[in-house]
């Protein structure tokens, strides 16, 4: 019986045709009785366009996880900017409304004007937006002003807003609460504090 040493280095030519016939007999016939060489003879005989294709699929399914890690690892990135820009933003643009405890205001007269002054006393800088109160539509179709809204927030003190910046006046013509009937509404974190024609001249608790 041939020896496996010399069938294994006869392998690459048995198989690619280029043995006598008489040496592939004998090959023929050892690897019917030895697994060991009939093994090699199998992986040997693989076509190489296979063993190529299973490389390829190999290195893609190897990158298409490379990407996906990289992708989701992006998406956390981008999360953890958005959230820090949202909080940033928040505590220094936008605000938290003020509470009544933070807050000192006081009401006068000065001529035909009302106005309220108000004064933030904790360390945050003050910034007050208001806008229009609307009233029922009339026969016209048209909703009119009935008052204005006041809304003091507080945010950090920043470039945007310094820190100094803690106080806010207010005004609006005394007519408008004795001739047209407005109000208007501090609204607070938690209370609304309502001026009318019944109280715009009275002192505040």
């Amino acid at each position: 019986m041939t020896k496996c040493h010399i069938v294994q280095d006869l392998l690459p030519h048995y198989i690619d045709g280029l043995v006598s016939a008489e040496t592939e007999t004998d090959i023929d016939r050892h690897l019917q009785e030895c697994d060991a060489c009939r093994t090699l003879h199998a992986k040997l005989s693989v076509p190489i366009e296979n063993a190529a294709s299973q490389t390829d699929k190999k290195e893609i399914d190897f990158l298409k996880k490379v990407r996906k890690k990289t992708v989701k690892k992006m998406l956390a990135g981008f999360a953890v900017i958005v959230l820090i820009f949202a909080s940033l933003t928040y505590f220094l643009a936008i605000g938290s409304p003020v509470s009544k405890e933070d807050l000192v205001f006081t009401t006068y007269v000065v001529g035909d004007d009302w106005r309220i002054d108000l004064e933030l006393t904790n360390d945050k800088a003050l910034l007050v937006r208001t806008e229009p109160i609307y009233g029922e539509k009339n026969s016209s179709g048209v909703r009119p002003v009935v008052g204005f809204l006041v809304k003091p927030y507080q945010v950090l003190p920043s470039p945007i807003l310094e820190a100094d910046n803690k106080s806010f006046m207010f005004g609006s013509p005394i007519k408008s609460f004795t001739e047209l009937d407005h109000k208007v509404v501090l609204r607070l974190g938690n209370d609304d504090i309502v001026f009318t024609s019944d109280n715009y001249d009275k002192p505040q608790p």
